[in-house]
């Protein structure tokens, strides 16, 4: 196989593993819906184990691809000062839509769902929610902005070690 059919190859195994994702995801939310409770180990397991190959694909036949932010932009990959900059700007900006994200959803699953038996007494009623959601803010803030870094900074040496390699040969 050349690199394209590879690459082909890789695209069609990443799309199938997405379908089926989606397909377990599809199964626990209609078991969800159905019985208000989730118990299907065959799916959960499918989901994330469709979820760890997706990523062990991505990395293995995707190569090295620029960071990108959450909306898909891509972000520069020198080591200068300026193109840093750009990258810790750029997460931190995807940190915060998706911090903002997840405490929106955080708050409206304590609207919905049973927050006696989610939420600790002491943080019972709006003052529990207002405290539950800056905790969610705040917390997921900094988990995000450090995966982010972490991931994005890695890529970007990845492909500078890549063109270097290209213009050696």
């Amino acid at each position: 196989m050349d690199e394209r059919q590879e690459l082909n190859a890789g695209r069609a195994s990443m799309i199938v593993l997405g379908l089926i994702a989606l397909v377990a995801l599809g199964v626990l939310v209609y078991e969800y819906v159905t019985t208000k409770d989730v118990n299907n180990g065959w799916a959960i397991l499918t989901l994330l184990g469709s979820g760890g190959m997706l990523a062990l694909l991505m990395r293995m036949i995707g190569g090295a691809e620029a960071p990108k932010t959450f909306l898909g932009k891509e972000l520069p990959t020198e080591d200068t000062s300026e193109a840093k900059a750009e990258r810790k700007r750029a997460y931190l900006i995807d940190a915060g839509l998706f911090a903002i994200a997840i405490a929106a959803l955080s708050v409206v699953g304590l609207t919905l769902g049973d927050t006696q038996a989610i939420v600790p007494a002491f943080l019972q009623g709006t003052a529990g929610m207002i405290v539950g959601a800056a905790l969610s803010l705040v917390g997921g803030f900094v988990i995000y902005y450090a995966f982010n870094y972490v991931v994005g900074e890695s890529a970007s040496r990845s492909v500078e070690k890549r063109l270097a390699r290209y213009d050696a040969e």
